[in-house]
């Protein structure tokens, strides 16, 4: 590629990186406008009495609710979704992804959200009958208990459904890696390789599950575009998360946000139904029609509450790239993976999109924790030979 070429590209993830943000505020106005449109359009109340014809089972009449305002949502998304998703990594050039191929993942995806939120929105609905002044604690159990399970679950039975997993060839990537995990007690017997570069070029790895169900990833790109020492530090610094358990601490506390995500929604809900519920047909916090309120709430919360979760994922991150060094001893594999990867996010962005957005420390920001690493270890070396008879 010449340097026009190196120049449009860049032009261009540089475009997508910052209608990124964009893209938030797009999705926000359209679940409103989505939401609007079900509630002030009757489009609630007459699901509503649909599903009590169907059956007198209330648990099943709360499913079906679901399902059908859950699928009207898609269909009203699914422009932004296609413009977020697939048109702006395909003009930045992050990803080769065919649009039946982008379509039959994304539709996958929402199939797997589904049944989760099917579960969820059920038992909460019946509890905010049965204890509409403590709902919002029980909600925040439920919450927690569907996020582990959605986390033991994924490698086994959900990752698969979009990708290949292959074992790495045998050889010294292999066993580096398989080292490394032993010496830091991940039970793990295999290093899998993901085809990754299906859906994008960006470049990952992981370590997903909890216990036994612990399964090491490498994607496809990660191994084709980088060498060695950036691929063993990459894998330490998962293995970091497993080691320090960051899996149980972040589902712990998320789970605590959007407990106090739950009291404001209650608040919310109690107000906006109080006033509106008889122009949309809604009789209360209890009855199913009220369900597009308290999804509106719900996805509000979690943009409210970005930076918070973002704060958690970027201590943790920031722990593991610590963890990584000093297990890899791979300073710049550290350093020059960043620079690698600042085709996808700027290596210094503003100070409030790092605190509002992202989920990890902002690349410079890591690199320099891997040179101070290396300039210490120099330093404690050359103590250390200074020392010697």
């Amino acid at each position: 590629m010449g340097l026009r070429g190196a120049r449009d590209g860049g032009a261009r993830r540089h475009r997508h990186r910052h209608e990124g943000y964009a893209v938030l505020a797009l999705r926000l106005a359209v679940l409103a406008a989505s939401i609007a449109l079900v509630l002030y359009g009757g489009v609630a109340a007459r699901m509503r009495d649909a599903a009590h014809r169907l059956t007198k089972r209330t648990w099943l009449r709360d499913g079906l609710f679901t399902v059908g305002f859950l699928a009207i949502l898609l269909v009203l998304s699914l422009p932004v979704e296609i413009h977020a998703g697939f048109l702006r990594y395909r003009h930045a050039g992050l990803s080769h992804a065919s649009f039946p191929q982008w379509l039959g993942d994304y539709l996958t995806q929402w199939a797997v959200n589904l049944a989760f939120y099917v579960v969820g929105i059920v038992a909460i609905m019946a509890i905010i009958r049965r204890r509409p002044n403590a709902w919002p604690a029980w909600a925040t159990l439920i919450y927690v208990a569907l996020s582990a399970t959605y986390t033991v679950l994924s490698p086994l039975y959900i990752e698969p459904l979009f990708n290949r997993f292959t074992p790495l060839p045998d050889g010294g990537a292999k066993e580096a890696i398989l080292a490394l995990a032993r010496a830091n007690g991940v039970p793990a017997g295999e290093v899998y390789v993901r085809d990754a570069s299906r859906q994008s070029v960006v470049l990952n790895a992981s370590v997903s599950g909890l216990g036994g169900s612990a399964r090491i990833t490498l994607d496809d790109n990660t191994i084709q575009r980088t060498p060695p020492a950036e691929v063993e530090m990459v894998m330490a610094h998962e293995i970091g998360h497993y080691v320090l358990r960051h899996v149980f601490k972040e589902t712990l506390l998320h789970g605590i946000v959007m407990g106090i995500g739950f009291l404001c929604i209650a608040w919310a809900m109690r107000g906006l139904v109080a006033r509106r519920g008889p122009r949309w047909g809604v009789a209360g916090t209890g009855d199913i029609a009220a369900l597009p309120v308290f999804w509106f709430l719900f996805a509000l919360w979690g943009f409210i509450a970005l930076p918070a979760d973002n704060g958690i994922q970027r201590e943790d991150e920031a722990e593991a790239d610590l963890f990584g060094l000093n297990a890899s001893r791979q300073p710049l594999g550290l350093a020059e993976f960043m620079i690698r990867d600042a085709d996808v996010h700027p290596l210094v962005p503003g100070a409030f999109v790092e605190w509002a957005l992202y989920t990890h420390p902002a690349p410079a920001k890591r690199i320099r924790v891997a040179m101070r690493w290396r300039a210490e270890q120099v330093r404690a070396a050359g103590a250390t030979s200074s020392r010697a008879p």
